[in-house]
């Protein structure tokens, strides 16, 4: 699987900073030699005062390695700064979606160029003699202007990042776009070729004893290279099994896979290759963690330290677009075949109800006695029953129900009564099950 581990390096802190940092050390260098071999000393091309002599040209660049050194400085203290308060705010895992931003990476990257690029140019200018004029201060300057662009904007970016709702957005955004990545709606999936293979052969290879392969390593189960995998049972000719799903803990020696083969046995070097394991989730393929994080945030906006119920609210009315995104997509059976129709991998099942279930179980618990917080889930259900097919409204409504028995109704006053009563109300009219909506009541 080396795109992902090229993937992986991609999206580390260092890696952005590192390509600033080699292509700011290869423009020093090429500005030396503009100045030395173009230039030459004169002030040719543009006007004089574009130019300084030696001893200029030392104060300057060492006055912008000084400058360019307190603002990387300050950057990297803003950056602990805002690493501090998500830890404390908001939940350890949402510091990825701060530390893998673009955005922060390249305006650390062109900080750290710039120190290269003006140290470079401040070790290897050379004097000659008192006439000879350089030009190579004049764009240190230039690119300390653009660093000081790129530092109010890096404070704004900040100040906008450590907003909460904003974090809750992008947070949101990620996990619907892996949504997409995953999987396809149901106007493009080709359901009739999916299903087009008979489950006797399913049937058949579990009343056989398969050979297992143990992973070789320990870490959170982060890629699964679906296509690579069908391509080698395909040409080995056996059936596997993967025995954990994405986002699972694997510990060195358990049993990842399993597979059926009646000719030869697959390498399971190649076939662990197939997986990406890490040392933290990611949302690449991994859709329960996005829910998490939403999940965590509305968890710690709820807890008696913070007492933020309106953070909690709009938290679950993110779950609920997510939810209404998963509704109109065609999550498929865990059943991969070849283009003979033969059938190749097995994955773990996962359905609508699990992801349902995961976004408010622990916010059901917690919250079971704030009235604002059932409404907005019982009002998050109506949006994602509004979003979506009709094949989950039974599921919607049925977990709705899950969600108002986690609740006392004898704590609740009759006005909260007839608050919940509205939203329950309107959620069996969304899902199609007003004959079947009971108010609540204090008896």
């Amino acid at each position: 699987m080396e795109h992902n581990k090229f993937k992986i390096i991609q999206s580390s802190f260092w890696f952005i900073p590192t390509f600033y940092g080699v292509g700011a050390f290869i423009a020093a260098i090429v500005t030396l030699l503009f100045d030395r071999y173009i230039i030459q000393g004169n002030a040719i091309i543009l006007p004089y005062f574009f130019f300084a002599s030696y001893d200029t040209s030392v104060t300057i660049l060492s006055t912008l390695v000084s400058s360019m050194l307190t603002m990387t400085t300050i950057t990297f203290s803003t950056i602990m700064v805002v690493l501090t308060t998500y830890l404390s705010n908001f939940s350890p895992r949402t510091l990825q979606n701060f530390i893998t931003d673009r955005i922060t990476k390249r305006v650390l990257g062109i900080f750290v160029g710039g120190v290269i690029y003006f140290i470079i140019l401040l070790l290897l200018i050379e004097e000659s003699n008192k006439d000879t004029v350089y030009i190579a201060p004049v764009f240190a300057v230039v690119y300390a202007i653009i660093c000081v662009a790129y530092f109010v904007f890096f404070i704004h970016h900040v100040s906008n990042w450590i907003l909460v709702g904003n974090l809750i957005h992008h947070i949101t955004s990620n996990t619907l776009t892996t949504i997409d990545r995953a999987y396809l709606d149901f106007e493009e999936a080709n359901e009739g070729e999916i299903a087009s293979w008979d489950s006797w052969e399913l049937d058949e290879i579990k009343m056989k004893s398969p050979t297992t392969i143990r992973a070789s390593r320990s870490g959170y189960l982060q890629n699964i290279d679906i296509p690579d995998l069908i391509k080698l049972a395909t040409n080995q000719d056996f059936i596997v099994r993967l025995e954990k799903d994405i986002g699972e803990y694997v510990d060195e020696g358990t049993i990842i896979f399993s597979y059926w083969s009646s000719t030869t046995k697959p390498d399971a070097s190649k076939l662990l290759n197939t997986l990406s394991l890490g040392t933290e989730r990611t949302t690449d393929q991994d859709i329960e963690y996005g829910i998490q994080k939403l999940v965590e945030i509305a968890l710690r906006a709820i807890s008696p330290g913070i007492n933020d119920p309106n953070t909690a609210i709009n938290c679950i009315n993110r779950l609920g677009k997510v939810l209404s995104r998963l509704g109109q997509k065609h999550i498929p059976e865990p059943l991969y075949h070849d283009t003979k129709k033969n059938l190749r991998v097995i994955t773990k099942p996962v359905t609508y109800s699990t992801y349902l279930y995961k976004s408010f179980y622990q916010i059901r618990h917690y919250a079971r006695e704030d009235v604002s917080v059932l409404a907005s889930i019982l009002q998050s259900l109506e949006i994602a029953a509004e979003g979506n097919k009709h094949d989950t409204h039974e599921t919607i409504w049925e977990f709705g129900q899950f969600v108002i028995r986690g609740f006392d109704p004898n704590v609740l006053d009759e006005f909260d009564h007839r608050y919940i009563n509205e939203k329950l109300e309107k959620l069996a009219d969304a899902t199609g099950f007003h004959d079947a909506y009971q108010p609540l009541s204090r008896e």
